[in-house]
């Protein structure tokens, strides 16, 4: 099944294999909060299910981070929405931003990142059945 997704102004577009692995994590991380002015909300996926069908998303090659290798963060260079990250620490994995998608609603919760850089109002309980981790899915908490 192909679902689809945006930006906010509709300039670049993408097609997303859905394999119903749905599988969402939320990053609490600095780079996360400082882009985002909060949390991340990600569907992990492979690079190659993931096509872009219209537009061409600008990339930011963010070099602030833990494994000192660089997360391309890719954006609409328009309306500056986030589309996804691609870690070069994990070759061939994708982080697609949730809010790009037309429908969210399959997205199940199944892991939190950097729960020890959450802000104290954000929720980190495990009510879903999430794993939490300390840092970027390296140690469980």
């Amino acid at each position: 099944m192909t679902r689809s997704g945006s930006c906010r102004c509709g300039a670049v577009t993408l097609d997303f294999l859905d394999d119903a692995n749905n599988a969402g994590v939320v990053c609490y991380c600095k780079s996360c909060r400082s882009l985002h002015s909060s949390e991340s909300l990600n569907l992990k996926t492979e690079v190659d299910q993931v096509k872009v069908t219209k537009g061409t998303p600008k990339v930011y090659k963010d070099t602030h981070t833990d494994s000192g290798k660089a997360i391309n963060r890719n954006f609409c260079g328009d309306c500056g929405s986030a589309l996804f990250s691609d870690p070069d620490a994990m070759p061939g994995t994708r982080f697609l931003k949730v809010g790009t998608l037309a429908d969210p609603s399959a997205i199940k919760l199944v892991g939190e990142i950097y729960v020890d850089d959450a802000l104290e109002y954000q929720p980190r309980d495990k009510k879903h059945g999430q794993k939490h981790f300390e840092g970027m899915m390296a140690k469980e908490v």
